[in-house]
């Protein structure tokens, strides 16, 4: 009589979750792991490993094999089950490398100490891997080997728009993002700001609102403010609209085209 398999771990629920179907699967067909390793291209230990769950899941061509296998799962329940473990496997991997360092853009006095923060920032989000980053900006916005030098420091963005996209990459948005908007002026002075801006995210419309807004809050430069003054933002009203009491009422001069 064969030995009892060891109970699943449910470190990630997601993934034990997962060993659980793959077993019941294997239950039903009645066969032992001998017999479905006859048939695979795998060991009958492969197989076990596939079944027990823990902190990754086994990869979707092995679900799939032990599925064809016991022949009698639902191919679509099974993904599923297994792009559930997946996302759940990362999330935990990425929680598990966090660290407790709170980036500090307020301190920031030089392009040194910005990309200093914004490594700071990459490593409190979980240091994502930078296709993951990438996927996350959105076409364009973030290529990978932009976020990985900025995680070597060896760059730290010109263009306003992926820096936004890195720190929302990191998992910095709304009210968080406004003393990230001020470090970068700082660094790099209005002069860098695009003359049109056409907002992909909440984030970048909610930069445009920052610098209007702080333009009309203090004294600058006659050459600044007009350069401030002729930022136009190229989206539809509604979205901006819902954005002008984020951070103060009444926010004018600003240019929309619809």
């Amino acid at each position: 009589m064969p030995r009892p398999e060891k109970p699943i771990d449910h470190t990630v629920p997601e993934v034990g979750a997962l060993a659980a179907y793959l077993r019941a699967q294997r239950a039903a067909s009645g066969r032992t792991y001998a017999e479905l390793a006859a048939g695979a291209l795998c060991s009958q230990a492969t197989l076990k490993r596939a079944a027990s769950g823990g902190v990754r899941p086994p990869d979707w061509e092995m679900v799939c094999q032990y599925v064809h296998l016991c022949g009698h799962g639902d191919i679509d329940e099974a993904r599923f089950l297994y792009e559930r473990a997946q996302d759940a496997a990362v999330t935990a991997a990425r929680d598990a490398r966090r660290t407790t360092v709170v980036p500090k853009p307020q301190f920031v006095r030089d392009l040194g100490d910005l990309s200093g923060a914004l490594r700071d920032a990459y490593r409190r989000a979980g240091s994502p891997s930078v296709r993951e980053m990438e996927r996350h900006a959105g076409p364009g916005r973030l290529p990978h080997s932009t976020a990985h030098a900025i995680i070597r420091a060896r760059t730290v963005p010109k263009y306003v728009l992926s820096y936004i996209a890195f720190l929302e990459a990191c998992e910095i948005t709304g009210r968080a993002l406004i003393p990230w908007f001020a470090a970068w002026v700082k660094v790099y002075g209005v002069g860098r700001i695009p003359p049109v801006i056409i907002p992909a995210t909440a984030g970048e419309e909610l930069f445009i609102l920052w610098v209007i807004t702080t333009e009309q809050d203090r004294p600058v430069a006659d050459e600044a403010r007009a350069e401030l003054a002729s930022v136009s933002v190229v989206n539809g009203q509604q979205r901006l609209s819902s954005l002008r009491s984020f951070l103060k009422p009444d926010v004018g001069g600003m240019e929309v085209a619809a």
